[in-house]
């Protein structure tokens, strides 16, 4: 009896020491499941969850996770279905332009949970350069003192009244779910030059437009806000004019070079300014505009000028995923959360002529699994 005691005990001590040493293997068979990647041609038919979806009660770094496309981008389902690569893969916001009818598409995205916002150059609906033969005054003198479309006079009281009477109308049948608005000023437009405006940088006049569009917007949406664009021509921060409530900035590196990161300063991009020239505009942008609601509008997956802005010269898009990552460590850095990126012209034309864009599930997961450092 005393002989099956002890055999007894030996045998339990046994099974507590094996214990955690089984334990520990079926962690490490979990871990490898969880690091084995999917083959770069095909999107995973079954992806995992990241960090922050369902079953983790952590929020991802970065809280705005979105593209910018067309309407024939997203409009085949059956070729490309970007709702389903948002559910999959972790975007959370889609800005839409040059549709026709997005209530279907809008549907989809709202059973889905993701945002619809309306990204454009659009302060030409508030200010209709129609207007011009009428009332040249309105629109922003150039440097020659001739009068010119394209961008409004922000010292002319009348211009102001007219944008601030416009943006019902303008608004009507582009309300976003997010209350994120955008009139970004007309692309390619110079600002002016007339004796009240010639003092002012290009941003402070694109600050006097929004802060008359931001107090008719909450009139409107109590929750608005508005992007105060920093691109081509805006990048300088503004040093007269002061943002009000509900203004967030978008700083967009346009032209910067995608080859490398913005951590590399000395890089140039195509316009001869540097990695490190962006990121003092965008440090100086962020001593004007909340660091909280900041958002980078970048050009990771926009397909737009290696084709040439035609669906018929369609290129390969490049993509560089250390890039990439090593751009996320520099935005969450300096407290960035909030993402957007074109990736216009990646719609069915060049599914069909290049396969699955693996490039957009790899910033859409990127996004979602990225850890701040």
């Amino acid at each position: 009896m005393k002989k099956i005691y002890r055999f007894a005990i030996l045998f339990l001590s046994a099974f507590v020491i094996m214990a955690p040493v089984s334990c520990k293997k079926q962690e490490n068979r979990e871990e490898q499941k969880e690091t084995t990647e999917t083959p770069a041609d095909k999107p995973d038919p079954d992806p995992e969850e990241g960090p922050g979806e369902e079953g983790d009660l952590k929020e991802p770094w970065f809280i705005t996770r979105g593209l910018i496309l067309s309407w024939y981008d997203v409009n085949k389902s059956d070729v490309i279905d970007y709702v389903d690569i948002a559910k999959n893969y972790g975007l959370n916001t889609y800005s839409i332009f040059n549709y026709t009818d997005l209530s279907g598409f809008k549907k989809r995205c709202k059973d889905a949970g993701v945002d619809i916002e309306y990204e454009e150059h659009a302060l030409s609906r508030l200010l209709p350069p129609s207007l011009f033969s009428t009332h040249p005054e309105y629109f922003h003198m150039a440097k020659d003192g001739k009068r010119a479309t394209g961008n409004g006079c922000p010292s002319n009281q009348e211009a102001l009244a007219l944008i601030r009477k416009n943006v019902p109308t303008a608004t009507q049948n582009r309300k976003p779910t997010n209350h994120k608005y955008y009139f970004w000023l007309d692309d390619g437009g110079d600002i002016c030059h007339c004796p009240s405006c010639k003092d002012m940088n290009a941003a402070d006049q694109a600050l006097i437009f929004e802060n008359e569009i931001i107090k008719e917007l909450k009139k409107i949406d109590s929750e608005a806000t508005l992007a105060h664009l920093a691109y081509v021509g805006t990048w300088a921060a503004p040093v007269k004019v002061k943002p009000e409530e509900g203004i967030f900035l978008e700083f967009a590196p346009f032209h910067r070079n995608y080859v490398y990161p913005l951590s590399k300063a000395n890089v140039k991009g195509t316009t001869g300014v540097s990695h490190g020239q962006y990121m003092s505009y965008l440090s100086d942008n962020l001593r004007v505009f909340p660091r909280e609601t900041a958002q980078i509008l970048e050009y990771w997956c926009d397909e737009s000028p290696y084709c040439n802005w035609s669906y018929s010269n369609l290129k390969k898009l490049p993509w560089y995923n250390d890039a990439f990552i090593d751009d996320l460590d520099t935005y969450a850095s300096m407290g960035i959360r909030h993402i957007m990126c074109y990736a216009a012209y990646v719609g069915p034309d060049y599914v069909n002529k290049f396969g699955f864009p693996q490039f957009i599930v790899d910033y859409a997961t990127g996004l979602r699994d990225y850890v701040k450092k």
